[in-house]
Order: structure tokens, then sequence, then C-alpha cells
């Protein structure tokens, strides 16, 4: 074999003296090869010819990346990784889909679209589909009405795709590219929604989805969430087998989530190790769109923002910016009234236009408690809170409105819901009772003052959650009303134990509820916010100027992103999420909450600066596609140190682990030791989706198969199944 003879030819070199010009012998000074020291030079030619053979048998691993041979140009990037060659064919997997409007159903759609049209101008505009958007497809009809609009409930994968195509079709810039027969591809792979992680994950091995049948390796694999993707996978063959160049493209920072809460503390720690395993195991590069990502394998790691924004957000900028090019003085005279107008309302109170939003989900996670601090500082300046529009959902939003409005402002969308509660179910729980009650002349009459008096607690509780001020008094009273009618139910025997019970809990949350968070307990006076629900940020487009994002646990956030490519002002903290933005004229950064008053108080009084054509540029997806080709590529240098220090190797040894862990019951089992729930069972469902009738060896039940548990003994450690696992592995790696 060619390095065999390479071999061959480097003993000659060591072995056979090169004489020098003095007739001496050049290598004389050469410590190894002195003849006083021939047993130091023995162990260095060995070691040697053995990183020799070693460099060259790890090139043929397929974990590895080619080189290309030839040493002469280190800084080439080697064929594999070469996005701008042609004929390469890419498969785009992610996690989400539409119309579930988040990052990681939007972004790889966009990135997909945009590979698209660079392949075709590479390919000299070929009709060839060279791009493949991979999706999860909900096989279960209550997890796509969870996660979708009711209007969305898809019927089969085809009507999810025509829904696709149909809002791509929408999108300047990417009509083509929605075309069937010419634009991407779109694959599905079956998938179930995780509630508790309020995640999407595949169901069986998609690798072997992926590929056309027939087809041993595909080309490039572009993993959005790679970490996501591989967490309770389905055993198979990884995708570094499956695909000759496989990039991962980390979106979000799990870690800090995770860490936000007490089960963190031990849980986040195994998250981190989990996901760098299975990473570096599946991704022959990875990109981070920013430094707040966990390390995963530092030789394949690169940080670049790889994202872009839609059309629309980038021409709502150039009108934005037209406009105030436009502009020949100021509007504003007040300078103390200059960020919000004011008019009186007919009530006398003061009806403002707010300029300032947030849009994200409603998570302590995305900096709501920064926020809620950032309104108390900016009240000790400036004597008053700024008013502020927090569009999203979540669920910890109800927790969040009380944070913002204070316990007695929140009571009224708490009890508005007990009382819309009470007068529908003692409307049907208690009349068919009420004929068997004792009392029962007067029993109707109570019946229908409990629920006209529900009724109308909940009328009024909504009003007021629509008004600026509370009229805290009226509420009050409506609510001593309200509980001392609840106390006459519980006294007045309404006929069951169940309707008293029922009756009696309500009484219990009328009278104490713990507070939800410090900020609503100790708040006196509301926020001035409103929250209107989610909406597609597009629609924002000329209601606001100011945007403000006090997040730090995003990786790179998308909305920030629109928000200045509108030609928005964007405050936020300086983070390593944000280093991007930070070249932007209206991204205004803070460090303290003084540079935040002061951010805030100057994008009030002031316009943001018209965007130039190449800082506008920058938002585009066609640039950053161009970042993404330049993020993925791997110089013979790299493939070169790779396969040097043996990390190839340590790669496969990974993912071979994984799959080995991942099949029969025990993995199964494994995956939901490690939370997979509905999605733990991979193997069972493999082998149900061929119709084989195994669920009984798969669960280890009423099996009378010779089937052996390798962990039934645990006293005896070296035969257990982990031990075994581990050796085989060592063994598969050598």
């Amino acid at each position: 074999m060619r390095y065999f003879s390479q071999l061959n030819d480097y003993n000659e070199q060591a072995e056979t003296p090169q004489q020098g010009s003095q007739g001496g012998s050049d290598y004389e000074s050469y410590p190894s090869l002195n003849s006083s020291n021939s047993r130091k030079k023995r162990r260095l030619l060995f070691l040697d010819r053995l990183a020799l053979v070693s460099e060259k048998l790890l090139r043929l691993d397929d974990a590895s990346i080619n080189s290309d041979g030839g040493d002469d140009d280190y800084d080439a990037i080697t064929t594999q990784s070469d996005l701008t060659l042609p004929n390469r064919h890419i498969h785009v997997v992610t996690t989400a889909a539409l119309p579930w409007m988040t990052g990681t159903a939007l972004n790889p759609l966009l990135r997909a679209a945009y590979l698209c049209k660079m392949t075709k101008e590479i390919n000299s505009n070929s009709t060839q589909q060279y791009v493949t958007l991979v999706i999860p497809w909900l096989e279960l009809e209550q997890d796509r009405k969870e996660l979708y609009p009711s209007s969305d409930v898809f019927h089969s994968p085809q009507d999810q795709e025509n829904f696709i195509r149909n809002w791509m079709r929408q999108q300047d810039g990417i009509r083509e590219e929605a075309d069937p027969d010419t634009g991407i591809r779109i694959l599905f792979y079956p998938a179930r929604y995780h509630t508790g992680l309020r995640s999407i994950f595949a169901m069986g091995d998609i690798c072997s989805l992926v590929l056309p049948e027939g087809e041993e390796q595909g080309d490039v694999a572009i993993l959005e969430e790679a970490e996501h993707l591989s967490w309770y996978r389905a055993p198979g063959d990884g995708w570094t087998k499956k695909f000759k160049f496989v990039i991962g493209v980390m979106h979000t920072n799990y870690k800090e989530y995770i860490s936000g809460s007490i089960s963190g503390l031990w849980s986040a720690p195994g998250v981190e190790l989990i996901s760098s395993a299975m990473v570096r195991a599946y991704c022959h590069k990875i990109i981070k769109l920013s430094d707040t990502l966990q390390t995963y394998a530092p030789e394949k790691e690169v940080v670049s923002n790889v994202h872009g924004v839609r059309q629309e957000f980038i021409t709502e900028g150039s009108r934005r910016g037209n406009a105030t090019l436009l502009k020949t003085s100021n509007t504003r005279t007040n300078d103390e009234e200059s960020y919000e107008d004011i008019d009186l309302a007919d009530n006398g109170s003061a009806a403002k236009i707010t300029n300032t939003y947030f849009i994200g989900k409603i998570l302590w996670a995305k900096g709501l408690a920064r926020l809620i601090d950032l309104e108390e500082y900016y009240k000790q300046c400036s004597g008053q809170y700024f008013s502020i529009d927090v569009y999203g959902n979540g669920p910890e939003e109800e927790e969040i409105k009380r944070a913002f409005f204070g316990r007695n402002a929140s009571d009224i969308s708490a009890y508005s819901k007990l009382g819309k509660a009470l007068s529908s179910k003692i409307r049907n729980s208690v009349k068919r009772s009420l004929a068997l009650s004792k009392k029962a002349p007067t029993a109707p009459q109570l019946l229908t003052t409990l629920i006209e008096e529900g009724s109308a607690l909940m009328e009024e509780g909504t009003s007021l959650m629509d008004e600026r001020n509370v009229n805290k008094e009226s509420w009050t009273s409506r609510r001593q009303k309200f509980s001392l009618s609840i106390k006459k139910a519980i006294e007045f025997d309404l006929g069951t134990e169940r309707s008293k019970k029922f009756a009696k809990s309500i009484q219990k949350a009328i009278d104490f509820e713990l507070p939800k968070s410090t900020y609503e307990l100790l708040r006196k006076n509301p926020i001035p916010a409103t929250f209107p629900g989610r909406v597609d940020h597009a629609i924002l487009k000329e209601q606001y100027k100011i945007f403000v994002n006090p997040s730090v646990t995003e990786v790179l956030c998308t909305t920030s992103l629109e928000a200045l490519a509108m030609g928005k002002f964007a405050i936020l903290p300086v983070h390593p999420s944000n280093e991007f933005f930070l070249k932007f004229p209206n991204c205004l950064a803070y460090s303290n909450k003084l540079e935040f008053a002061a951010n805030l108080r100057w994008a009030l009084t002031h316009e943001p600066e018209p965007l130039t054509p190449e800082l506008a540029y920058e938002f585009t997806w066609t640039a950053a596609t161009e970042r993404f080709v330049k993020a993925a590529a791997i110089t013979k240098r790299e493939a070169q140190l790779r396969a040097k220090f043996g990390l190839s190797k340590l790669d496969e040894r990974i993912a071979y682990f994984i799959n080995e862990a991942g099949k029969g019951a025990k993995g199964d089992a494994l995956r939901k030791v490690l939370g997979g729930g509905p999605v733990a069972n991979q193997v069972k469902y493999e082998m149900e989706k061929k119709g084989r009738e195994t669920s009984s060896l798969l669960i280890g039940t009423d099996s009378k198969t010779d089937v052996v548990d390798d962990d039934a003994d645990f006293g005896k450690f070296e035969d257990s199944w982990f031990a075994s696992l581990m050796r085989s592995t060592f063994e598969k790696g050598n």
C-alpha cells in the first residue's frame, strides 16, 4: 500500500548518512542517531515510524477529514469541506417546521432557500435540485393541535409542505426556491412533541430516511441544533458515516437555560458533557452563532453569525431611513414630553403612545426580571416608568404579568378566571343535586346569584385588565362580594360532597394565594406594560422605534437582528451574544443600569440613523450564506492536525459508544432515565414499524426466550453490560 512504501522510503532516508560539505556526517549532531546513544536512536525511530503509519491510517477513518495530500498549501480548503464546488448536494436537517414560528423552523428554511440559490449559480442555473430541507412531521394529531394554530392542523405531510411553499412564495427573494420541481426539496421524518421539554424529537433513524434507496453515503449534511438532533436518536449509523461532510450549527444555550433552575446545579454539567460528546462525534465542523455557547470540540469550532433576516425587514429599514433623511426639522419641541405624545382621554387619565417594545418568549430566562429592574431604576432617574409593550407568550406568562402589575392588579386576571370556572362548573355539577337538597326551595336563587356574580366578576376583570390605571376600589368591592357569596354557598349545603369541596377550594384561593415572585409581593404601583400576545415581528414595522432586549441567555437573538434591520434602536446589554450587533450605529449597548437609562433617554429623544448600503447588506441572507460557506471550510492544516493527534479516532469511539448504548431494551430504558418521555422508546418504535412482534422482548417482561441480561448481577461489574460496552468501544476504536 502507498503508506507502507512511504514508510520504507522514510526508513532508508533515516538510516542512510548524508555527507556534508566538510566530508562529515550531517546527522552527527543529532543525538538520536549518535552511536553512543543507540537505544535512544531506536526508540525515536520507532516512534517516528508509528506516527507516520498512524497518520495514514487515521486519514482513512470515516470521521476524519481528507487533507487531499500535498503539504505545499496548508491554507487551501479541503475538497470535502468546500461548498463552492459544483455538484454538491446538501441536506439541511432541523428540529422544527412552519407554522411553528420559531428560530429553528425559520432560519433553516431560509438557509436552505439561499443555499439553493447559490448552488444554482455554481451549476450554471441547472434545474437539478441540490438542496433538501429535512423537517419533522408530527405523527400524532394531538401534537399538531397543541403546537400549531387551529387553522393549520394538517392531515398529511403534503398539506404541511404546501403551507411551507406558499409561505415562501409570499417572501421576497425566495419565490423561485419554493417551486417543488426546481427549488428546494422537502423531506419529512416522523417525530413527536415532548411537552415537558417543549421540543420536537425524531422517531426512528433519520439517516435511513434521508438518503435515497441504494445510496450508501450522502454528500453534505447541515445539522441545525446538532445536539438536539442527537439526544434521543434511535440507534443506527452516525451522520459522519452517512455523509462525507457534516456541519453542526448550534442555536441554543441549553446549558444556560437548565442552569437557571434548582435542578440545574446537577443537571447542567450532565447536559454539557452529553452535548459535547454527541456534537463532536457526529460533526466534522461546528459553527457557534456566538461565543456564549459551551465548548464542544475546540479543534472543530468557529464562531460566526450565519443568520440573516427576511427581505421585508430590510425593506422597512430602507423606508425608515429615507423617511428620516427627508425630515427637515425635529417635530418634537418639548424635551420633557419628547419621548411620548400625551392626550387626555375622556376620563382624565393619560393615554400614552408607546415607542418601546420587547418580543420573544415570555420566560424569566429571556431577561424579563432584568427588564423589571431596569424599569425601577429608570423611575428612580426620571420619576416615572417607561411604557413598554411585551409581545409573545409562554408558560410563565401569568406569573410575569403579576410581577409587572403587582398583586392587586394581577388578582384581576386570576379571579376573573375563577369567576368563569364557578359559573360553568357549578352550573353543570350542582344542578343535578339541587332537587335532592333539603333546602331546595331557596337553592335555585342562590345558584343564580353565584352564576351572575361570577360572570360579572369575569367581565369586570377583563375590562380592568385592558386599562392602564386599575380601579382597585371597584375590584376589591367586587371580590369581597363574590367571596361572601361563596361562603354562603358552603354554608348552604349544595347537595354533594364534590360540590362542597369545589366551593371550598375556590374560597381558599380567594382568601389567600401565595405570590409567584417577590416582584408581585412588593410592587405597589403597576408598570405601564401591555401583553398583546404572540405576533409576527414583521407586523410591528412602523409602530415602534425602540427595541429593548435585556436577555443574556441568548446565543444570537433573531429579533434583535430584525429590529436593527428595520432601522430601529436596539438597546442591548454588553454580552458575547450581542457582539455581532455592536458594529451597527443604532445598537445602543449598556454595561450597567445607568448606561441603560441614558441610552433609553437618548433613543426616546432622537431618531435612528439610516443604514448605509454596506451595513444593510450584512443583514441579508445572501451575506449570511457567504459567512456560512466561509465558516464551514476546513483547511488542509486543520485536517492534518486532527489526524496527527488522533482526534478523528476519538470521535469514532464516541459515536460507536453512543450507538451501542442506545440499542435494545437497555437503550430505551436509558432514554427514559434521561427524560426522553414520549420519544424514549426508539427501538420499540422501529421494531413496531417493521411489523415485528417483539414488544415483550424489548421491555423485558414475561419473556421466556433465552435473552441474557448482563446487568442482572450488579455485583459483577466486569461482566456487566456497561463494562462490556466500554471494552467493545475501545476494541472497535483499535
